[in-house]
């Protein structure tokens, strides 16, 4: 008897982990990008699986007027290692059309910046984690409700600090579609960033607002959403 509830307690184990790996792999979801209302490109976001590693890229298509946010064009690649119950960083880059550079995570608290534009290299540490901004999108995707209210995160060759306000049971309307889930905001400077998530869809973010002294500059909506093999 002790054998076969041992038996049933591993099956339902690997279950649940076949369902929370699920949740986060094979996934490209496809967003329209509008600077001031206007439509001004596009945005994908792609979560790919190995039996290894995991590999988060945002790729940001947009026109002269996304060209005056910053979005003209712009990728980022994060790779993070499968371990036990958790995922550990180990690269990050950046390219738009004026920088290139890479962060690698020597440990959790400590990265090399590898700036490929000016050919020189330095680090980043803190007596925190340090995120970059696509492994603290998966964090908040997989771990929300159990976040915290601050994060340490790399900003374009620099280190910064989100302080996040986050509310549950949020609704929005997107391309005449209700999402309902949770929302992240943290301020930087004069800008303010505004996430929506949508717990239909394993907590992916569906949108994503940009405002500027109150006034909305950028604005990121779910399109759609495919699934990779």
């Amino acid at each position: 008897m002790l054998n076969k509830l041992l038996f049933i307690f591993l099956i339902l184990m690997n279950f649940k982990t076949f369902a929370d790996e699920m949740s986060l792999n094979n996934v490209m979801a496809n967003y329209q990008l509008f600077y001031k209302n206007i439509r001004a490109g596009t945005m994908q976001l792609q979560i790919q699986s190995n039996s290894n590693d995991l590999e988060i890229r945002t790729i940001y298509d947009g026109n002269f007027l996304a060209e005056l946010a910053d979005r003209g064009y712009r990728e980022e690649i994060a790779i993070l290692k499968k371990e036990v119950n958790a995922y550990r960083k180990k690269k990050y880059s950046y390219t738009d059309e004026k920088n290139s550079y890479q962060a690698i995570y020597e440990n959790a608290n400590k990265i090399k910046i590898i700036d490929e534009k000016n050919s020189k290299n330095f680090y980043l540490d803190s007596d925190e984690t340090i995120y970059d901004p696509l492994s603290l999108l998966l964090h908040l995707m997989k771990k929300f409700p159990n976040v915290k209210n601050s994060y340490k995160v790399i900003s374009k060759k620099n280190l910064k600090n989100y302080n996040y306000m986050y509310k549950d049971k949020q609704s929005m309307k997107i391309n005449n579609k209700i999402y309902t889930g949770f929302s992240a905001e943290y301020k930087s400077g004069n800008k303010t960033n505004f996430f929506l998530f949508s717990k239909d869809h394993n907590n992916l973010m569906v949108l994503t607002s940009i405002k500027k002294k109150g006034e909305e500059k950028i604005r990121i909506e779910l399109k759609n959403i495919e699934y990779i093999n």
